[in-house]
């Protein structure tokens, strides 16, 4: 064509579609919860928080799933269920007594999403504790250790929220923004620090 000639519009460089926004990552949130008897005082609040903590999930367009461990002396293992199913705890379903078997209630549940984790899913594992381990008979600190070392490498998210932080994330090798202190007089804050880090 000659110079100048105006160019006609179906020959026109079309310009780019818009990119769509990434997909959000699914989730598969691991809630390791202690149910031993120094959480009796606070029990109503440990609940409500909880369930506000869940309803802020369900709230959450990206796909999430949820499993859910209870542990005192004895752990309580719940299916695994997309957060939309999951029913709120109650009195009935929360009822602290006994003592701390942490380790075990980490280990076990880190083996149950280890077979229930869907290969496009991110792992996030909240441990929320007012008390130390005092009675794991399966588990010891080692091999819990080497557990979250295994699984953090392999792109899972940890988070502590529970006695002396600094000491838990010193002994898992962990940074200490990955811990946060159990609040004992207000549950409920603890679990909006888990929502943030859920979110």
């Amino acid at each position: 064509s000659l110079v100048g000639e105006p160019v006609p519009m179906s020959a026109a460089t079309p310009s780019p579609a818009p990119s769509a926004a990434p997909a959000a990552t699914p989730t598969l949130i691991l809630v390791i919860l202690d149910e031993s008897g120094s959480m009796q005082d606070k029990r109503a609040d440990v609940i409500g928080g909880f369930n506000q903590f869940l309803g802020e999930q369900q709230q959450i367009p990206t796909p999430c799933r949820l499993m859910v461990t209870k542990f005192n002396t004895e752990l309580t293992h719940h299916s695994v269920e997309a957060v939309a199913g999951v029913k709120p705890l109650a009195l009935e379903t929360y009822t602290p007594g006994g003592n701390t078997a942490l380790f075990d209630a980490v280990a076990q549940t880190v083996r149950r999403a280890d077979k229930e984790k869907r290969p496009e899913e991110r792992v996030l594992a909240l441990i929320m504790t007012d008390g130390e381990e005092n009675s794991s008979r399966e588990t010891t600190f080692e091999q819990v250790k080497a557990l979250v070392e295994a699984r953090s490498a392999a792109g899972w998210t940890f988070l502590y929220i529970g006695e002396q932080p600094e000491k838990w994330a010193r002994q898992m090798g962990k940074p200490v923004g990955t811990t946060t202190v159990y609040d004992k007089a207000d549950p409920n804050r603890s679990f909006a620090g888990a929502a943030m880090a859920a979110s």
